[in-house]
Order: C-alpha cells, then structure tokens, then sequence
C-alpha cells in the first residue's frame, strides 16, 4: 500500500551561492555565468554532468530580457551578444 510507505524529502538547495556573496560584473553577463560555474563546479553540490549553461541568442544577435536591474521601468533591457 503506497500510503504505508515512508518518504524522505529533502530540501532543495539551490546550486547558486546566496546572492550577497555572489560575484558579480554589471556589464559583463558572460564573466557572471563563468563565475556561477565555477562556483558549482567547486562544491560538489550536484554532478557537473546535470549542470547547463545556455546562452540565448537569435539572428540579430539582440536578446530581450526582463527583470533586469537596468531595465526602463517594466519592459525588457535589449542585449546585444
């Protein structure tokens, strides 16, 4: 019986440091990306091998992105890659 059957659950812990210690570039989101690899790769929190870092980009070579510091009031920051 599935009922009967005891659960461990463990808390998700994220693979990023907090974000105060973070380091960080503001105009330098590939030096961030190469940083919060680093870090993950040097804590043997979880196995390199279901960590990925993927960078978006289309023909323009011009990415929106929401949510950004830098951001004019709700829209997206335009990046060019």
């Amino acid at each position: 019986d599935p009922s009967d059957a005891s659960v461990t659950t463990l808390p998700y812990k994220p693979p990023s440091p907090p974000w105060d210690t973070c380091v960080y570039n503001s105009c330098y989101c590939e030096e961030n990306i190469w940083k919060l690899c680093e870090y993950i790769k040097s804590h043997d929190q979880y196995p390199l091998k279901e960590c990925y870092a993927a960078f978006i980009f289309n023909e323009r070579k011009m990415i929106p992105i929401w949510k950004q510091q830098a951001r004019p009031g709700d829209g997206p920051v335009i990046w060019e890659i």
